[in-house]
């Protein structure tokens, strides 16, 4: 993976809502969907295509991408994604919007920027010295993420990626650059600053958190998934930002591809279960959606 493609991919899982701890709260109850993370979408003059919930990124030894997943891909002719993965331009876009002017000591406390310091360095094995004017929020992902999925992780949407290159099938993105970059900067950075040590302080708990993620992904059980996701603190607003807005705005796009011709949608799990989820949008415009089991 280059170095440009790493960096990238780790503040991509930030778009699967696993940046705030949850909370065991109560969440608004849906109808059971099957357990599948493939699902079949046709009718209403859609070319049969297929729709898969991917995890960004996972440890290495728990990467497994199924045989019908790369079946339905290899027989699809338009392979679609979030963004493209391959793009310098967001590379660059990301590499500007991630630093600050102002150095991170002075968004908190000198305690609190001691114990942040003495956990990168002692927990990350990182000096900080090199991190002091990135934006709290980007220095999450790029310190804590590599520590909980390990310094090689896999990528499905890269695997994926690889796969339709390999197969010359045409490639589609639902997300420009810029959109994308602009979701990493909607909070300020007091609020980036709060998150970032909260995520320091329970650092155990963010580890038990991405384990049990990990856990109902690979049952395939999305509704788990979703309602983990979405009963975390304060998850009302990004969700809406990161989940529901752009499954409505992907929608459209998604289905006009998928009548031209036969295709294959790779996007992260989340979007894909909940009320205002991918499936029950397709099926509230009279597409059939179901599982592929086999």
């Amino acid at each position: 993976m280059s170095t440009y493609k790493s960096a990238f991919i780790y503040f991509f899982l930030l778009l699967v809502s696993t940046v705030s701890f949850i909370e065991t709260g109560a969440c608004a109850s849906l109808e059971p969907q099957s357990k599948s993370l493939l699902w079949k979408v046709s009718g209403k003059g859609i070319k049969t295509s297929y729709l898969y919930g991917t995890f960004h990124l996972v440890p290495k030894d728990q990467f497994a991408l199924p045989s019908k997943v790369k079946q339905k891909l290899v027989k699809s002719q338009t392979v679609i994604f979030e963004v493209d993965l391959d793009s310098p331009k967001l590379s660059r876009l990301l590499s500007k919007t991630m630093r600050m002017n102002q150095p991170l000591e002075s968004l908190m406390t000198a305690q609190e920027y001691n114990l942040l310091a003495n956990f990168v360095e002692d927990s990350l094995e990182r000096n900080m010295q090199q991190y002091r004017f990135i934006k709290p929020g980007f220095l999450g992902q790029l310190l804590l993420y590599p520590k909980l999925l390990g310094y090689s992780p896999e990528s499905y949407d890269l695997a994926l990626l690889d796969m339709a290159k390999k197969w010359h099938k045409s490639i589609y993105v639902l997300e420009t650059p810029e959109e994308q970059v602009a979701l990493f900067d909607q909070s300020t950075l007091e609020v980036q600053t709060s998150q970032l040590l909260n995520n320091v302080k329970q650092f155990d708990k963010q580890r038990k958190l991405m384990k049990n993620l990990l856990s109902l992904y690979q049952q395939e059980d999305l509704d788990g998934l979703y309602s983990l996701i979405t009963s975390q603190e304060d998850a009302k607003g990004s969700n809406n930002l990161l989940l529901d807005e752009r499954n409505h705005k992907w929608l459209a796009p998604m289905v006009d591809m998928m009548k031209k011709s036969p295709s294959f949608v790779a996007v992260g799990a989340a979007h894909l279960a909940g009320e205002e989820g991918l499936i029950q949008l397709l099926r509230a415009q009279g597409y059939k959606v179901e599982p592929v089991q086999e």
